[in-house]
Formats: structure tokens, C-alpha cells, sequence
């Protein structure tokens, strides 16, 4: 066996900051040479480069291959290489180059690598940057990240930013440089914000965003809004969860049409998406066959090149599957389900109840009618008709004398039948008088019913509001929401139904069925309390005159005075005529002297007094009427004198909301206002403290079931009775209980004054 020559040099030198090293290795018609050179810059920077020459080393077709590596850093932040392989001389040389930086500024990272074969026109390269722009206001950090392979290229940016107003993140895609995918989060408040959009090569944009926001008082917003090409908005739905006055509210908006719709954009612009990227994939597919193809020669090209056709081929298989994909999920999820099929069809049986419901009560006879008819199996009406036949047929036995009379027979089968036929169309419209007076009374049921759930089919939209009850806050701040709703919508209800008083449901429901005089009535109480004409009970300041009602035309036909001297109860003036009611029971007109029995004046004024109790009406529909024993006098008008009277009485147009009129016509902000600008001195003498004490006490009137007036509670508001009582003197439980059974005697409830306040 023949052995070889080997022959080999090594040379070193050193000049300045430079260092070289070369190395040559011969055997056989075989080379190896080697060099190395680093050098060292002023600022800091080092530089390797090392080239490695095979010449003839490896079997034919390529013997010979070359290496060409360099390497310049700071060996702090910075680095930056450049790779030359030639592994066959006459086939391309593969180029790596790349340049890195960390810590730079307000860059975390940055990395760059290129990769290129010498000789042809497509060059593949990726850049990796992380970036840290943040401040003592906020942070703010930003991933940038592009892979480009010749013209195609695919760009993804990406950023978080946080400050204490509110945090935000964005995400982005754009390919080949002109479309664009992003997706953009934000939280500000108590608000979060989601926009995913598209952007073609053109230019024109489309976005779809979905906000929810928490308000201050715990009311939930939901507002999914798409946004066209065009620039036009559309919202696509709308839910609000919340409270307002004193009511829990949903509101939900939202139509199919307009989900399918943004559902079929969404799935084209996914699949044009789709179809690019896939050509992409393939054009990288093709340089790799075809890089494979050209350096079959190598094994070492072959198997760095079968990595990327693999993962390629898997991109592609995965963009082919649809049935995979966000969309595909979303359409085969339940929540979509729920959306499109379960909660329409729950919505419209709902509506179907509620309809049902409030078309039952306003009929409510004919409800409990068909009831009946169900039970027994036998309508009402043939039930009726029997009846009276029946009846009639007991006539006709109790008068046979008459039949058996043939001058009289005819006459009284004819009144017997008129009589009969009489009672039949009496008991209709009887039976129809009744169920438009329950339908009366039941129309606060049905409207409550109505308010509770609204659905619109056309507009998409449905509104359900549940009264809440009205807690203290430390309640609330303390129970959790089930311990109150099932405090307050179950044991409370429960409690209430345990002390119903049946009595007190009779007259309620009585005075529904009645009608609402067409009067406005304002009270009086002992010259210390007030009820004005729509309702409201308030205090009187101590002794001093007061202006209590006067008409507001130009020429005033009433005005009530109160209190204009230490005699004086009241002073009243109607068509130019002065009555006087002295506290001690004597009235005087126009100055003349008392009135005994009755006045009458030319122009309708009646003035009328008996041992107690004080008249004086007018034609024009003015009503004064004073009971000196109970203390109590009731200043009425006609319906037709709407809206005319001001003053402590308020005003007459059943308005709860302007009851507390100004001398200009303006609203008073607080009682105290009211009551000053009504006052005809601008001192008032405090009452007495020695004034005698009542028998009975607030709460044992306005509030026990045990107490006189309970029939009428359910008629007659207690509460504002039982506020003002507790606030005033010791006299005022008897004389607000016989304001308060005033009151409930004009809502047709007999109530009687209470016998121990009679004693006061």
C-alpha cells in the first residue's frame, strides 16, 4: 500500500490592532487552505473573518467547495455576519447575512438575516424588532416583524400600550405592501373596545367593532357596529343592561339579516386571503423543487432545503381545510345557535304570552266566561238564556188566573215575553257594564304588563323592565343581589299577601270601578296642614296670613286668604263678594252682619250655615265648605275650571309636577320658597306649645292593620300621612286623620272619623 506526501504551513502575523493566520495543507493532487484574520477597530468593534478552500477533496461532479465567513461586533449590542457557501464551483453559492442589535436605544431586539442564492433574482429575508417606547406616563411596547421572499412579503405589527387612562392593543398584517389585516383592543375606563378590519390594495376599508361598556351605576352596554367600504355604519346589535328610575331595563336590538350578511363578507374576504397566501406558499414550493432540483448533488443542500418544502406543504394543507377555520367554528358554535334560532323563537312565544295576557284582561269577564265554559262545558250566555226561561216559567205558574182569563191571556203572555226579553237585554248590557268597569280597574295590570316586555319584530329589537324595589343604600351595600332580590320579589310579596285586608281590596277596587269625579278638591287642616289638589300634604308655618287660592285670569272670580287676623279663619272672596268665617263659628258678608241660616246674593253666591258647618258655592262652579268641629275646610272646583287657581293650593291640572308654584309662575326649588311667597306678611307668629295631646298616636293611624282608617289604605296613600305626622305637633294625628277620612269618603270609601280623636 502506497502512502501519500503531506505537506502543510502555518504562518502568523501580528500589525497593530490586526491579527492574520493562514494554514495550507497538500497531500496527493488534494488542498486544504485556511485563513483567519481579526482586527480590532478604534470604537470598540472586532472583525473575524476565516475563509476555509477544499479543492479536490470530494468525489466528482463537485470536488471542490469554499467557505467565506465574516463576523463584526461589539461584543455589547451589536453583531453582523455574512456567510458565503460554495459547495460546488459551478453551481450557485448559497449567501447568509444578517445583522442583530439588543439593548440599542429603545430597541429590545432587532434581528435581520437574508438569504440568497448568487445568480438568481429571488432573495428570501426576515426582520425581527422589539421595540420599548415608554415613558413615566405609560408603556408602550412594539413587535415589528417581516418575511419577504422576492416581491411577495408578509408584514405583521404588532403593539401594547398602557397608561392609566387606559390600555391598548393593536395587531396588524399586510401583504405584498397593500392589503391589510388588523386587529385593534382597547380598554379606557370602564369601556373595552375590539375593531377587526380589512384593507384591500385600493384602499377602501371595512371593520367590524364591538364595544362593551360598564357604567357608573353598574349598567352593562354592548354596541356591535360594522363599518363598509364606503364609510357608511351599521350597527348590527345592541344590548343595554341596567337601572333607571327605579327599574332594572334590557333593551336588545340586533337582526339576522345583518349577522348573515357580515358573515358572508367576512367568508369572501377570508378565502380571497386564503387564496393568496396559498399562492404564495406554492411560488415558495417552486423555488425550493427547483433548489433541490439544481443541487442534487449535495446532500448536505437537499437536507437543509427538505425542512422548508415540509413545513410549506403543511401551511398549504392547513389553509385547505375550511372546515377548521375561525369562521367555520363560529357558524357550528352554540352561541350562534342561541343567537339565530333559540332566542327569536323564545322572544315571540314571550310576545305571544304577553299579548295573550293583555287581551284577556280587557275582557276579563269573558276570560272567566270561557274559564267556565271549559270547566262545566256550557257557555255563560245559554246558561243566562236558561235561566231566565226558567224564570219565566215560574211566572207564567204564579199567575194562572190570568192565562186562564182569555181577555187578559193575551196581555200577559205578551208582558210576560216583553218582560223576559227586557231582563235579557238588561243583563247584557249589565254584563257589558261590568267588564268595561273591570277592565278599567284592571288597566294598571295591563299596563304594567305591557311595560314589563316589549318585542318588535320588524325593528329587531325587544325591551324588558322589571320595577326594582327602592332599598337604602347601606342594604345594598351590605346583601348580596340574591339575598335582596329574594328578599324583595318573593318573601316581601309573600308577607304583603299574608296581610292583606280584604275590606281594604273591596273599596280599591270599588273606587276603580267608579268614576273619577270631575272635581279638583284642596284641603285645609286646622289652619296647620295643606292638601292641595294634587295630593300633596305639607305643614303650614306658624299664625300669619296666607294667600291659599286666587284665580289667575285678569279679573279673578275667588280668592282664599287664610289667617288675616286673630278672629279671622278664613277670608273669602267670590264675584266681588267678601265672606268672612270667624274661628268662633260667625260669618259675615260683604261687612253686613252674620249670616244665620242662608245668604243669597244677585250674581249666584249661596253662603249657608248650620250649628258646624260653614257653604259658600258660587254658579260659576266655586265650593267652600268648613267643618268647625273637625277643623277641617275643602275648597272644591269644577272640572271646567281647569288650571285656574294658584297658591298654596297649588294648581288645578292634576300635575303632580307643578304643585308648588311661584307668585311669577315659576317652580319653587324647596318648600320654604313656596311657603314665603305665598305669605301676606313676611313674619309668622310661632304656634303655642301648650296645645293638648293627641289620644292617639301616628303610627297606631297611618300604618298598623289594626288601625280605623286601614280600609282605606289601599285607596288613600298613607305614607306621606305618616311622614308629616311624625314631624309635626302632638295634635297632628287626629287632625290628619280627619283629613284622611275626608279624603277617603270623596274616593267613595265610608269612613268614619275616629271615635277617640272625636274626644280632642
Amino acid at each position: 500500500m502506497a502512502v501519500s506526501s503531506v505537506k502543510g504551513c502555518v504562518s502568523m502575523a501580528h500589525e497593530g490592532n490586526s491579527f492574520f493566520q493562514n494554514a495550507e495543507l497538500r497531500w496527493d493532487s488534494r488542498s486544504l487552505k485556511q485563513g483567519i484574520k481579526y482586527q480590532k477597530a478604534h470604537r470598540g468593534m472586532h472583525s473575524l473573518q476565516v475563509n476555509v478552500g477544499l479543492d479536490r477533496v470530494s468525489p466528482a461532479p463537485c470536488p471542490s467547495h469554499t467557505l467565506l465567513a465574516k463576523v463584526q461586533t461589539n461584543l455589547k449590542d451589536r453583531l453582523e455576519h455574512i456567510v458565503l457557501l460554495g459547495l460546488c464551483p459551478l453551481q450557485p453559492t448559497l449567501s447568509w447575512s444578517g445583522s442583530h442589535r439588543v439593548n440599542s436605544g429603545e430597541e429590545l431586539l432587532y434581528t435581520q438575516s437574508q438569504l440568497a442564492v448568487t445568480g438568481r433574482p429571488y432573495h428570501c429575508s426576515f426582520t425581527l424588532a422589539l421595540t420599548n417606547s415608554s415613558t413615566l406616563h405609560g408603556t408602550n411596547m412594539s413587535l415589528f416583524s417581516e418575511s419577504r421572499m422576492g416581491n411577495c412579503s408578509v408584514e405583521v405589527r404588532g403593539s401594547a400600550l398602557s397608561q392609566i387612562k387606559g390600555s391598548g392593543l393593536q395587531v396588524q398584517a399586510r401583504l405584498d405592501g397593500r392589503e391589510k389585516i388588523w386587529l385593534n383592543g382597547t380598554v379606557e375606563g370602564r369601556c373595552l373596545q375590539t375593531t377587526a378590519g380589512h384593507m384591500n390594495g385600493l384602499g377602501l376599508s371595512e371593520d367590524l367593532t364591538v364595544a362593551v361598556c360598564v357604567g357608573v351605576n353598574h349598567s352593562l352596554t354592548l354596541h356591535v357596529q360594522k363599518r363598509s367600504g364606503s364609510g357608511t355604519s351599521e350597527t348590527l346589535g345592541r344590548v343595554f343592561l341596567g337601572t333607571a328610575n327605579q327599574t332594572l331595563m334590557l333593551r336588545a336590538s340586533g337582526c339576522l339579516e345583518s349577522l348573515t350578511a357580515a358573515e358572508q363578507r367576512a367568508d369572501y374576504l377570508s378565502s380571497q386571503i386564503q387564496i393568496k397566501l396559498t399562492e404564495r406558499i406554492r411560488a415558495l414550493q417552486r423555488l425550493l423543487v427547483d433548489f433541490r432540483r439544481q443541487s442534487r448533488d449535495s446532500q448536505l443542500l437537499q437536507e437543509l432545503s427538505a425542512l422548508p418544502l415540509h413545513v410549506s406543504q403543511q401551511a398549504e394543507a392547513l389553509l385547505g381545510k375550511k372546515e377548521k377555520g375561525v369562521l367555520a367554528l363560529w357558524q357550528r358554535s352554540p352561541l350562534r345557535h342561541f343567537l339565530t334560532d333559540s332566542l327569536p323563537r323564545f322572544l315571540s312565544l314571550l310576545q305571544h304570552a304577553s299579548l295573550l295576557g293583555q287581551q284577556e284582561l280587557r275582557r276579563p269577564l269573558a276570560t272567566l266566561a270561557g274559564v267556565y265554559q271549559d270547566v262545566k262545558g256550557q257557555r255563560l250566555e245559554a246558561m243566562w238564556r236558561e235561566a231566565v226561561l226558567q224564570w219565566n216559567d215560574k211566572l207564567v205558574e204564579v199567575h194562572p188566573a190570568l192565562l186562564e182569563n182569555p181577555q187578559l191571556r193575551l196581555l200577559s203572555e205578551a208582558g210576560v215575553t216583553t218582560l223576559s226579553i227586557a231582563l235579557d237585554v238588561a243583563g247584557q248590557h249589565a254584563y257589558h257594564w261590568i267588564e268595561g268597569r273591570l277592565a278599567m280597574a284592571l288597566s294598571g295590570v295591563r299596563k304594567r304588563l305591557a311595560s314589563v316586555y316589549k318585542f318588535f319584530p320588524s325593528e329587531c329589537s325587544v325591551i324588558v323592565s322589571v320595577p326594582l324595589p327602592q332599598l337604602p343604600r347601606s342594604k345594598t351595600a351590605n346583601a348580596g343581589l340574591m339575598e335582596i332580590l329574594l328578599e324583595e320579589w318573593i318573601l316581601r310579596p309573600l308577607l304583603t299577601l299574608a296581610a292583606v285586608r280584604p275590606t281594604a281590596e273591596l273599596y280599591r277596587l270599588k273606587r276603580k270601578i267608579m268614576d273619577s269625579p270631575f272635581t279638583h278638591q284642596a284641603l285645609l287642616v286646622a289652619d296647620q296642614f295643606v292638601v292641595t289638589f294634587d295630593g300633596h300634604l305639607y305643614e303650614l308655618p306658624g299664625s300669619c296670613p296666607l294667600l291659599l287660592a286666587r284665580d289667575v285670569g285678569r279679573d279673578p272670580s275667588f280668592t282664599l286668604l287664610l289667617g288675616t287676623d286673630a278672629q279671622k279663619l278664613l277670608l273669602i272672596q267670590m264675584n266681588n263678594h267678601t265672606i268672612s268665617v270667624q274661628r268662633n263659628g260667625q260669618v259675615r258678608t260683604d261687612c253686613s252682619g252674620a249670616v244665620s241660616h242662608t245668604f243669597l246674593t244677585d250674581d249666584g253666591v249661596t253662603v249657608r250655615k248650620a250649628s258646624n258647618v260653614v257653604q259658600v258655592s258660587s254658579q260659576r262652579g266655586m265650593f267652600v265648605s268648613c267643618d268647625l268641629s273637625l277643623e277641617l275646610c275643602s275648597f272644591t272646583l269644577d272640572g271646567w275650571l281647569h288650571g285656574v287657581s294658584t297658591g298654596l293650593f297649588g294648581t288645578n291640572d292634576n300635575d303632580a309636577g307643578n304643585d308648588f308654584p311661584m307668585f311669577d309662575g315659576s317652580q319653587a326649588k324647596n318648600l320654604e320658597d313656596f311657603l314665603y311667597t305665598w305669605q301676606m306678611k313676611p313674619t309668622c307668629i310661632e304656634p303655642s306649645a301648650t296645645a293638648a295631646v293627641s289620644p292617639a298616636s301616628c303610627d297606631a293611624l297611618f300604618s298598623s292593620p289594626d288601625s280605623p282608617l286601614s280600609s282605606c289604605f289601599r285607596v288613600v296613600d298613607p305614607s306621606q300621612f305618616m311622614s308629616v305626622c311624625k314631624l309635626s305637633s302632638s295634635r297632628a294625628p287626629c287632625r290628619l286623620a280627619f283629613a284622611f277620612a275626608h279624603l277617603c269618603q270623596q274616593n267613595y270609601i265610608p269612613m268614619e272619623v275616629p271615635v277617640h280623636c272625636m274626644k280632642v
